[in-house]
């Protein structure tokens, strides 16, 4: 019996390639990360960030080829992620764009609020 080759090895491994590379740009190791290629393709990564505004909840980082990025609210049980800020118009930004965006949402998550 021979096997036959993944015929989606290739835009796999890119996948992975680009989601670990973002990772790095934002100093997480590729163990924190997680991609599928599908349809629909999917990607993960794990923050060690947690959201001043939401105490105890670790932050996400999180991608859709149909949605592009978002950095979230790891969800809590049965809950929908909670969606802090989007990248949706690039599907393929550049890492190291995308790790100053993510630096840039953060800092204003960690930014007092003022109730108007």
């Amino acid at each position: 019996m021979t096997m036959k080759p993944d015929p989606n090895y290739h835009d796999n491994a890119a996948l992975r390639l680009y989601v670990e590379e973002v990772a790095t740009q934002l100093g997480v190791e590729a163990a924190a990360t997680w991609s599928e290629y599908g349809p629909p393709s999917m990607a993960y990564i794990a923050l060690a960030d947690r959201s001043p505004r939401f105490p105890g909840r670790f932050l996400m980082l999180q991608w859709t080829d149909t949605e592009g990025w978002n950095l979230a609210l790891e969800p809590a049980g049965g809950e929908d992620p909670v969606v802090l800020a989007a990248w949706p118009d690039r599907v393929y930004p550049m890492p190291l764009w995308l790790a100053e965006q993510v630096r840039l949402a953060m800092a204003e998550d960690q930014a007092p609020h003022c109730a108007l």
